[in-house]
């Protein structure tokens, strides 16, 4: 009985270092403002994410020409969520916000917005493991 005890101490000392550990990795947050902006500014100097076009209609060339040009692309979603996400953390942080909370809410806020849109929150757990790599 004393070792399945002692096994489980184990065990939960173990997950709460690594809970720990995991709340540290963030930058502090004029460091992390720094990054943001440098991000913001390669996002506007790269070239711009093709905007889907819509022809109406429901033939198959027309349904054809929708899916060639990205129609509700998925490229075009992650480069508004991403971008959403650096300018939202932003503030966040100027306001003098914590850097991991600050994301953390941002990404509560967006996920709430998303009306459970799987494609949305694909985007948004992308635009969050982004910022957890940048931060």
């Amino acid at each position: 009985m004393n070792f399945i005890r002692v096994a489980l101490f184990a065990v939960f000392a173990f997950m709460g270092t690594i809970s720990l550990s995991a709340q540290q990795n963030w930058l502090p947050p004029a460091a992390a403002i720094v990054v943001i902006t440098n991000e913001l500014d390669q996002m506007q100097n790269d070239l711009p994410v093709p905007q889907p076009t819509n022809v109406i209609g429901n033939s198959q060339p027309v349904l054809d020409q929708n899916a060639k040009s990205g129609f509700n692309c998925s490229a075009c979603a992650a480069r508004a969520v991403r971008e959403a996400f650096l300018m939202e953390t932003l503030l966040r942080l100027k306001s003098g916000g914590d850097t991991g909370v600050s994301v953390e809410e941002v990404r509560t806020m967006m996920i709430a917005g998303s009306n459970n849109n799987a494609s949305m929150l694909s985007a948004i757990q992308t635009g969050y493991l982004y910022m957890d790599t940048i931060l």
